[in-house]
């Protein structure tokens, strides 16, 4: 009886999309590339961030990759919700479970931060309070399916508020923030309302970085704070999964349907994914560092520094014409080459935390004989030796880059044929 229960369960799933999996993957790959690429001087500037604090600030692709992984993570939301894990299960149930897991991966966030340090210096209890990619990506998931639990006009509603609310905090009077906090611009910035200067005192003002010690209530009022980054994160996760909507109605296509009817569900999200890039684009239309603008003194630029409403967009506008491309020659038209990507996604948090732990405590650490008969980390000798045998600086930093890819999806692709899945 219960086989023919879980048939039936299994039946009225839709079909997994390799549309999301290889994008998915695709987004770890990048994610992997641009964190080992270092020789700024020899490579595109494209595979490295916009200098933080810069008041000119901008999005470059490596600025993008962040947004993309938790837009793929709220893309999910949405699948798992109606037919996965949260299949039967009340509302408060699905919270319990969202809460469970999102504290699990702020906690592999702590240990990758700890990681990263704790050979230098002693690990404390305000180690909890450090933030950074899975920290935020954690917080952001319970916050993401709390607000998928609500009818489709309250998600809309919460993308809406939270970017204006957001937007609002720039309009903070200089004049008020100015007393509060010292602004710290680069040398030669301006300073005064509506420029670089009055929106980076704002963020220290929020994440109580103008208090000179590490005390608790520091810690506490930073933890507030962050909400105007893991907010903004989750409107690009809910952005996901109301892309995934379009992509998967509640009520299955019929399989009549002719091939050139069922591009609509592309066309539709590439429609949306140019809509959330316009508005992207006009919120930082003409924007200058000393203030000023389409929107005046209220125009800011894309800068993941300070998750403006429009570097969010034009996060979840990029990505969902992305998807929009990947479901269109992937689920539909089948394009060939992508098991090894679609290996990737489906793993694609123990390779992040796998590629993570090992380079912070093995790689970055190790050492191994250069040519010049020195020593250096793993890392540092693979470049050295590539740039020996090559000639070129940038080769020697691709090269270890595309190495570092190919190893991990090397380790993807055998968990993949194992049916080995780390999910939190």
């Amino acid at each position: 009886m219960r086989s023919m229960v879980d048939s039936v369960a299994a039946a009225a799933r839709p079909p997994r999309l390799a549309s999301l999996d290889t994008m998915r993957g695709l987004v770890i790959a990048l994610m992997l590339l641009v964190n080992m690429t270092w020789n700024a001087a020899a490579l595109p500037a494209q595979l490295f961030h916009v200098p933080w604090n810069a008041p000119e600030q901008g999005a470059t692709l490596t600025d993008l990759v962040f947004p993309w992984f938790v837009f793929m993570m709220g893309a999910a939301v949405p699948l798992s919700v109606r037919s996965g894990r949260g299949r039967g299960c009340s509302a408060a149930a699905m919270l319990r479970g969202a809460t469970l897991r999102g504290a699990k991966i702020y906690l592999w966030g702590v240990l990758l931060t700890i990681a990263s340090y704790a050979t230098t210096r002693p690990i404390t209890w305000r180690s909890l309070f450090e933030w950074n990619i899975l920290q935020l990506i954690g917080v952001a998931y319970v916050v993401t399916v709390a607000v998928w639990l609500l009818p489709r006009a309250g998600k809309i509603a919460f993308v809406v508020a939270t970017l204006l609310a957001k937007w609002a905090t720039l309009l903070l009077p200089w004049e008020w923030v100015s007393q509060i906090v010292t602004p710290r611009p680069p040398a030669g910035a301006p300073t005064g309302p509506g420029t670089w200067a009055h929106f980076d005192a704002i963020g220290q003002l929020l994440h109580g970085d103008y208090v000179p010690v590490a005390t608790l209530s520091s810690l506490l009022i930073g933890w507030i704070g962050m909400a105007d980054q893991f907010l903004p994160l989750a409107t690009i996760a809910v952005l996901g999964g109301l892309a995934t909507e379009c992509l998967v109605p509640p009520v299955p296509l019929p399989a009549s349907l002719g091939r050139e009817a069922r591009y609509l569900p592309a066309a539709r999200l590439a429609a949306l994914g140019l809509s959330l890039l316009l508005i992207a684009v006009l919120l930082q239309w003409g924007y200058q560092p000393e203030g000023g603008g389409l929107w005046g003194t209220a125009t800011a630029p894309y800068s993941k520094w300070f998750f403006t409403p429009a570097y969010c967009l034009l996060a979840a506008g990029s990505a969902t014409l992305l998807l929009a491309g990947c479901h269109a020659s992937i689920d539909i038209g089948g394009l060939p080459g992508t098991a090894w990507l679609q290996a990737m996604g489906r793993n694609a948090l123990a390779v992040y935390v796998g590629a993570e732990l090992s380079f912070k405590l093995i790689f970055a650490k190790w050492l191994v004989p250069l040519p010049d008969g020195g020593s250096d980390s793993i890392a540092a000798g693979v470049q050295a030796w590539l740039g020996t045998l090559t000639g070129s600086p940038a080769a020697a930093s691709l090269g270890w880059a595309l190495l570092w890819i190919v190893g991990w999806a090397a380790i993807a692709w055998r968990l993949d044929r194992r049916g080995i899945y780390w999910r939190v």
